[in-house]
């Protein structure tokens, strides 16, 4: 059914109420049900590109201050990225390489000055702390990476193209940091770790012009460096029926969405209207809003249970004991060995 129909049901059921607000009830229903789960009809493909790390050239690096200048070779290098993919604002840099005695910190690249093509000056997400060197050598590749859209939710797999292997994921950067404090390691990524959101949070944050706020950034590990695509299939949050004539899966009922709308919405609005309005003085609201919540949860059950008939989401968690090993035993093991051993998960 199209959004207009549930729209026109909506206000048809409840007279006075206004279609403006019954679109808005609409919506707020369908955003509701769609965070109920990770609905098999949210899972999506998209593609992440960490090019080939560029060391051509050198830059100007003056301490303290968050813009570098690169020279005519580095310029040349970078260029092709300003307006490529990825972009350059997508990539990271660091100066002085990454050997164990003079690794340089990473920095984002915000936004590029092309003013001068030869001469192209990068605006670091914060100051350099590496020493002033006009001469500095650098590496400039991508270890950090955005979710292909903005409605990102969680990731379900990224997968090394070139070699045919899957990243483990959720991870942190915090993890990293244990290891390899310094990013020493670079070449072929096999984890994924959170690293930050992008702001800004409060006066005092810089805005990222790149990034929408509050979107999710991550760090692959060991750094790629070889230049990879990686196929990434993950879960977003949902979509907007946006137009009158957009529409729901097939998957889920009008009727769940519909009763969604009234048992937390409309029934709400209307009893906390009941004394603007004549038509809402005489009907018992909360037994109504009751009896649409008691159908919405069976609705929802139903949903359910035939989501899982095409894409199986009721078992346990994949980093379980029981589905990928316990303290260095391997899974499965027969129902012998469980009864037989005190195995803490």
């Amino acid at each position: 059914m199209a959004k207009l129909d549930l729209v026109a049901e909506l206000t048809g059921s409840l007279p006075g109420l206004s279609p403006l607000l019954a679109s808005k009830h609409i919506d707020r229903a369908w955003e509701d049900i769609q965070a109920e789960r990770r609905w098999s009809f949210l899972v999506v493909d998209g593609v992440i590109i960490c090019p080939v790390m560029i060391t051509a050239g050198t830059f100007n690096v003056v301490q303290y201050t968050s813009t570098v200048t690169a020279d005519a070779t580095a310029s040349a290098a970078l260029t092709p990225y300003i307006a490529g993919t990825p972009l350059l604002t997508q990539l990271q840099i660091r100066f002085g390489g990454s050997s164990t005695l003079t690794a340089g910190q990473i920095y984002r690249i915000m936004a590029v000055d092309q003013t001068n093509p030869a001469a192209l000056i990068l605006t670091l997400d914060r100051i350099v702390v590496e020493p002033t060197n006009a001469l500095s050598t650098y590496q400039c590749y991508r270890c950090y990476i955005t979710p292909p859209q903005d409605n990102f939710l969680a990731w379900n797999q990224i997968v090394d193209m070139t070699y045919g292997f899957k990243l483990k994921l959720n991870w942190t950067s915090g993890n990293f940091d244990s290891s390899d404090p310094q990013r020493t390691s670079q070449g072929d990524a096999y984890y994924c770790g959170f690293f930050r959101t992008a702001g800004p949070y409060g006066n005092s944050n810089t805005a990222d012009p790149n990034q929408e706020q509050g979107a999710p950034i991550y760090e692959l590990w060991p750094h790629p460096t070889q230049g990879r695509t990686f196929y990434a299939r993950f879960n977003q949050k949902g979509w907007a029926l946006d137009t009158p004539g957009a529409t729901q899966p097939a998957l889920i009922d009008n009727q769940l969405i519909l009763e969604r709308a009234y048992g937390w919405y409309t029934y709400k609005f209307a009893q906390a209207n009941a004394a603007n309005f004549p038509q809402f003085k005489n009907p018992n609201w909360m037994a109504l809003i009751n009896a649409s919540r008691q159908e919405y949860k069976e609705l929802l059950t139903k949903a359910k249970r035939n989501d899982d008939a095409q894409a199986l989401q009721n078992v346990w968690n994949r980093g379980h004991g029981l589905r990928s090993g316990y303290a260095g035993v391997p899974f499965p093991i027969d129902a012998n060995f469980i009864q037989g051993h005190l195995l803490n998960f």
